[in-house]
């Protein structure tokens, strides 16, 4: 602790008679210097809470050494805990939540009464070093938490967050709108065409056509990027129908060669027969010749052998005929299927294109409806916003007792420390929604 001779400062001859004269008139120095900090706040009826940051000043004046004593631990910044405690060595932790500076200042003073034993109370000075921060929402630039200033008006504490926030023009939005909605036009178109080309080739190998008819629409938009579709979608059509035609005539080739090979087998057929039954003549002769004792058994078995060896030519003909057959079966099923897919697959190419057809040309009407809505929209739009751009709603969330509640303000409004400043203005959307209808701008006009 330090000791100051307030005769030093003020008395410099040092008489002690007038200091003890002065000595009631320092208390109350002491007590306006700690209430004219707080001049403002007491206007707005300040209080501390959390997230302040307290400077306190305590001093005493002792009349028997004749002199101001000063209590430097208790001397310095404090600050004011999450829960409102305040913390002084010496006078210990004590709320301080919801009090003006002077009531601190007060109990700070009579609790060191107590716990120092001291005869008469100390005076103590308290005054807001530090504000708790406000924070600022809405549309504004830069919303966030921002330290407060005495005498801050709404207005200024938009300023330290940005400004409000710049508002996209609606003339300038449609603007863009368009251009884009044009440069996807052209660019649906082009799908369009592509699609078209497509759709004119698969409906004629729908219907196995020798070539592509185009559209009516198609000849009479011929430019460059037409032709070029053009000429690309008939290739396309002439590399398929090769394709299909070469598989069909592979196939149709195959089963030329199975049946010309069953022809053949029939003629064997028919000559083995004849042979067989010229084994079994002879075979019935021998057997004759036997019964009467004319003829060797030798003889008859070796016949017999040569009609077995022809009965099995005979057999390994049948099937090999069947298997011939069989095969020429599968080539009629596969040309079949062949076929059968070839439609299957156009078909369902045909109506996927015709489907993404309908899409596109949707699209290039919906985007054609948007081109003419912002055209007539803008201006009007334009007109209205101007004149609602200004129209701001300021509103702060203040702490009142226990309770926290919203209220309007102007934007010279003042703020006090903790105070949420919630800035609004009409949407965009809420603008149009504001706006006649064409029809009735149009009566109107």
């Amino acid at each position: 602790m330090r000791r100051l001779t307030l005769l030093d400062h003020f008395f410099p001859m040092r008489m002690h008679a007038c200091a003890w004269a002065l000595a009631p008139l320092l208390t109350v120095l002491s007590l306006t210097l700690a209430g004219a900090g707080q001049a403002w706040a007491n206007d707005f009826e300040y209080r501390v809470a959390a997230q302040d940051r307290l400077k306190i000043k305590v001093s005493e004046w002792r009349p028997n050494s004749r002199e101001l004593f000063e209590w430097s631990a208790l001397s310095g910044e404090f600050a004011v805990s999450s829960t409102g405690m305040l913390s002084l060595p010496v006078v210990g932790t004590f709320s301080v939540d919801g009090k003006a500076p002077a009531e601190i200042a007060a109990l700070i003073s009579e609790r060191l009464k107590g716990t120092a034993g001291l005869v008469n109370a100390p005076a103590a000075a308290v005054e807001i070093a530090q504000y708790r921060p406000i924070y600022v929402v809405g549309t504004v630039e830069k919303p966030g938490e921002y330290a407060f200033r005495p005498t801050m008006t709404a207005l200024q504490a938009v300023a330290i967050a940005g400004g409000f926030q710049r508002m996209e023009l609606a003339l300038g939005r449609f603007e863009r709108e368009t251009i884009v909605a044009e440069g996807e036009i052209r660019v649906q178109q082009t799908q369009l065409l592509a699609l078209q080309v497509r759709r004119d080739r698969l409906l004629a190998e729908t219907r196995q056509a020798e070539a592509i008819t185009f559209s009516e629409d198609i000849r009479r938009s011929l430019d460059d990027s037409a032709a070029q579709a053009m000429r690309e979608e008939n290739a396309l059509f002439g590399s398929r129908r090769k394709a299909v035609r070469s598989q069909l005539d592979l196939l149709q080739q195959s089963r030329g060669l199975l049946e010309e090979e069953l022809r053949t087998l029939g003629a064997k057929a028919v000559t083995q027969q004849r042979q067989q039954d010229l084994i079994r003549r002879e075979l019935n002769n021998i057997n004759s010749l036997i019964s009467k004792g004319l003829a060797v058994s030798p003889r008859q078995l070796a016949v017999e052998q040569n009609l077995a060896q022809s009965e099995s030519q005979a057999l390994d003909l049948m099937l090999a005929t069947a298997r011939a057959k069989q095969e020429i079966s599968r080539i009629d099923r596969t040309l079949a299927d062949l076929e059968n897919q070839r439609e299957i697959d156009t078909r369902r190419e045909l109506r996927e294109t015709q489907l993404s057809l309908k899409q596109s040309e949707d699209r290039i009407a919906a985007l054609r409806a948007l081109i003419h809505e912002s055209t007539a929209l803008a201006p009007r739009l334009q007109s209205q916003q101007e004149k609602q751009l200004a129209r701001m709603r300021l509103s702060v969330q203040r702490r009142q007792g226990d309770a926290v509640n919203e209220i309007a303000i102007e934007e010279s409004s003042p703020i006090l420390p903790g105070d949420i400043v919630r800035v609004e203005r009409a949407s965009l959307q809420s603008i149009i929604s504001s706006l006649p209808s064409t029809s009735t701008a149009g009566a109107q006009n």
